[in-house]
């Protein structure tokens, strides 16, 4: 920056100026003292001038802004205007002149106002190729504060390295608070630092608002599709449009996704109770379990009515996405689902989300006098009765006991049984999944990088990095299964244990240590004998809850020549994993292999196809780019210690930086800047380019009117045309989302202390109610038989792991329970009131 004074008479500008008058500037790497603006001050540029009265405003403590200026000739002629926006919008260097003023200047117009009338003004007009200042009144009838001018707003900018660096914050789910505080950390305080908490929120949110101008954001979405099917011909898409040609549905699903279905797609779960966009789309993603146990997605779909077409159109698009239907599908009691999959998947099990039924019980019956007992006695019907008789018998009990045979929530879900019910669905294969939970997690996981803000550009990205996230988490689970050994001990005396450690994950491994340590509790006793298959009872003792019957029997079935097992709990052909039952008696029987048909193939530790497929979101081979940015790191890093040993060291730095920057720049092909090139330019300072800088926080460029206004109308008919913006609209209330009023909507944090009162009142209960079903009858009478005898029964094997001393779990199957993960909240306590 440089500016002369052509009056002769003032030889030295610095002469006879206190020094507090003035100002330093750091130009070129020195320091340069300069006086406050005076009449017949030149500069080059008006740029240079606008900068330099910025500048003393900074340091006096006051804003000014622009009160009138005037266009050039040439820039006039090429578009150039005071309310242009982007290369078209005004800068200063295009000003022939510039009326600045301060801000308190002007007319009181209201009480809340802060002008004040002030008349500081600097008034600069451009003559024989400088900019030279005409008037210039430097007097203020209002107190100045310099302390404060990082505070105002003409002051406050965020440079393009921040911004960038608070985008990817932001798209890694944190949140704008903690983010400012990341800043305000690295910079040392809020004294370093050009910006505040809400000029980062304005900053992110134009951004996310700016994805849906670029190219109308379901046009938008459509060239995404279309961009990834050019990367991999496996990606598929699918749009579906109104009668006007407006965004209706949308499904897609990546090759990554489409691999992982065809191993893991026999079981998937559905759901449409997140709204992800500004449009109150809902997100309805196809989840399944891998090899770990962890939540995956095979396929994704935005539908815009929750109805049976729509439905249709996306179960129709998974089926001609993936060439098969899976063996089993999960949802809530969507009626419009219901009827969308009876349509596509005929012969499909479909069952219904367990927990969603236990919360409508609640909802339709909690108003009852004796809610409490018709609870208690719908749980034990549901986690205890597992054969199907016993539990058509005692759910007809209930409602014949408490008069609810007649329409209503009992009735309808009695003939609906067969969906939901465990006493149906325990002997299908279901990977231990009862419930939507997983749909719902994934929902909360998504809900991190999205809101009702981000269009469906910006959902599509945040869509991709999420996929990034699980994918880099199933990478990693598959290094550890590799890299580290369980963190248990096996036991070498049980068969199954032995062979399933070395070729099952780690975390479905461990639910076979998890049955195995439930061997101490259970034994097994020869009841008859037919041929090769031989027909044990299976006693265990449960250890908790103590208030149940204390002993449960199941039947077990071994074939040792044709290799068959099953057992009555059916925990393997629910879960895939062998249950403690058979685990003894194949114990008993003495074999000496586990049957190859129960070694599921899905648990298995072994390299997949999908693993080697490159998307946009997951390269096997990123590590090759990223080794090269490291290398540069460390080589930029190395340099710049050297320069700061000495000035010689510096100056040389700074002269081959120039030379290797302009080289760089012409191969890739962009603007120079320096001495080539645009010299109003500084490329080594972040702050020349300002995202969001001085006088306007917000860029016309990026003003939502702006891009509005200069929108081309379209002429394509074909193009697909954005949905209406529904962000302040609220979703219909249905019996989907509606929320639980009363009990069916309690806390689970605030659980209820039962009693032991209580206990005995609910054993007394269960057994009047169920007391008179003969089945039911005579496992109770056997359990207490067993109870008495069990102790002498119990073999005491000196190969007993330590670990089995402990209490173990029960292996009584509640097929109310997502076995395939860790619930966040509790579902299987049959205490808790909902």
């Amino acid at each position: 920056m440089a500016w002369v004074d052509l009056n002769e008479s003032v030889p030295d500008l610095n002469e006879n100026v206190p020094e507090s008058s003035q100002y330093r500037l750091i130009t070129d790497g020195q320091e340069v003292i300069v006086n406050p603006p005076s009449v017949g001050m030149c500069f080059t540029t008006g740029h240079e001038f606008f900068e330099f009265c910025q500048l003393y405003a900074f340091k006096e403590g006051f804003e000014m802004f622009i009160k009138s200026n005037k266009l050039k000739k040439e820039y006039k002629e090429k578009g150039v205007s005071k309310s242009g926006v982007g290369k078209y919008e005004a800068k200063p260097h295009m000003m022939e002149l510039i009326r600045l003023k301060c801000k308190k200047g002007g007319v009181k117009k209201g009480v809340g106002s802060n002008v004040t009338g002030c008349k500081m003004n600097i008034y600069g007009v451009s003559r024989d190729g400088l900019f030279t200042i005409l008037t210039c009144d430097l007097q203020h009838n209002h107190p100045l504060n310099p302390d404060c001018s990082r505070l105002m707003v003409n002051y406050r900018c965020i440079d393009g390295t921040t911004f960038k660096r608070a985008m990817i914050n932001d798209m890694g789910g944190v949140s704008i608070s903690k983010n400012f505080g990341t800043h305000l950390i690295e910079k040392g305080g809020y004294e370093n630092i050009t910006f505040n908490n809400r000029d980062l929120r304005n900053a992110i949110n134009v951004e996310r608002r700016s994805s849906r101008f670029s190219a109308a954001d379901a046009a938008g979405l459509d060239a995404y599709f279309k961009a990834q099917r050019d990367l991999h011909p496996e990606f598929y898409s699918s749009i579906q449009v109104d009668d006007d040609g407006v965004f209706t549905n949308a499904f897609w699903s990546d090759a990554r996704s489409r691999g992982t279905c065809k191993y893991f797609g026999d079981v998937i779960t559905f759901d449409t109770t997140f709204a992800c966009n500004r449009y109150r789309i809902p997100f309805a993603p196809f989840i399944g379990v891998n090899h770990h146990g962890k939540s995956i997605i095979f396929a994704a779909a935005l539908i815009s009515h929750e109805n049976t077409p729509s439905f249709v159109w996306v179960f129709e698009e998974f089926l001609k996405c993936m060439g098969k239907a899976p063996l089993g599908i999960l949802t809530d009691q969507d009626k419009a689902i219901c009827r969308a999959i009876e349509l596509v998947f005929p012969g499909v099990r479909h069952r219904l989300c367990l927990w969603h039924m236990l919360q409508n019980a609640s909802k339709n019956l909690g108003s009852l006098s004796d809610w409490k007992k018709i609870d208690t006695l719908i749980r034990t019907a549901i986690h205890d009765l597992i054969d199907p008789d016993e539990f058509d018998e005692a759910w007809c009990h209930v409602m014949d006991e408490y008069g609810l045979r007649g329409p209503g929530w009992m009735k309808d879900a009695y003939d609906n049984r067969r969906q939901w019910a465990p006493a149906y669905n325990r002997g299908k294969f279901w990977a231990g999944m009862s419930s939507t939970q997983r749909s719902e997690g994934m929902n909360r996981f998504f809900k991190t990088h999205v809101n009702l803000d981000c269009g469906l550009v910006l959902f599509i990205h945040n869509y991709e990095y999420c996929m990034r996230i699980k994918a880099e988490e199933e990478k990693q689970d598959n290094f550890d299964n590799i890299d580290k050994p369980a963190k248990i001990d096996v036991d070498k005396s049980v068969l199954v244990e032995y062979v399933l450690v070395k070729t099952y994950t780690s975390e479905k491994f461990a639910e076979v240590v998890k049955e195995r340590r439930g061997l101490t509790h259970t034994n097994v006793t020869k009841t008859s004998c037919h041929g090769s298959v031989v027909l044990y009872r299976a006693d265990e003792k449960l250890t908790s809850p103590f208030w149940r019957k204390r002993f449960k029997s199941y039947d077990v079935r071994v074939d040792k020549e044709n290799g068959d097992l099953h057992c009555s709990c059916n925990l393997f052909e629910f879960t895939g994993i062998l249950c403690r039952h058979i685990m003894r008696a194949m114990d008993v029987e003495d074999f000496q292999f586990v049957p190859e048909k129960y070694i599921l193939q899905r648990w298995m530790k072994c390299v997949r196809s999908y693993e080697s497929i490159r998307v946009s979101y997951f390269d096997p081979l990123e590590s090759i780019r990223l080794g090269k940015a490291k290398e540069l790191s460390q080589r930029h890093n190395y340099l710049s210690e050297l320069a700061m040993r000495n000035d010689d060291a510096l100056r040389l730095y700074k002269e081959a930086m120039d030379v290797v920057r302009l080289k760089m720049e012409d191969v890739v092909g962009i603007r120079k800047t320096g001495e080539k090139g645009d010299d109003l330019i500084c490329w080594w300072d972040p702050d020349a380019r300002n995202v969001f800088g001085r006088r306007r926080l917000r860029p016309r460029e990026f003003g939502e009117r702006a891009r509005l206004r200069d929108v081309e109308p379209v002429v394509d008919e074909n193009r697909i045309k954005t949905p209406v913006d529904k962000r302040h609209t609220g979703r219909a209330k249905t019996k989907r989302n509606a929320p639980f009023g009363g009990k069916a909507g309690g806390n689970s944090k605030n659980k209820k202390v039962v009693t032991e009162e209580e206990v005995i009142a609910n054993e007394e209960l269960i057994c009047n109610a169920f007391g008179n079903l003969p089945s039911y009858r005579a496992r109770q009478q056997h359990a207490n038989h067993v109870g008495g005898t069990y102790a002498e029964n119990v073999p005491q094997s000196s190969n007993v792991h330590p670990s089995q001393s402990s209490q173990a779990h029960p292996s009584q199957l509640h097929l109310s329970q997502d076995y395939s993960q860790s619930f966040e909240f509790d579902i299987n306590d049959w205490r808790t009131r909902l």
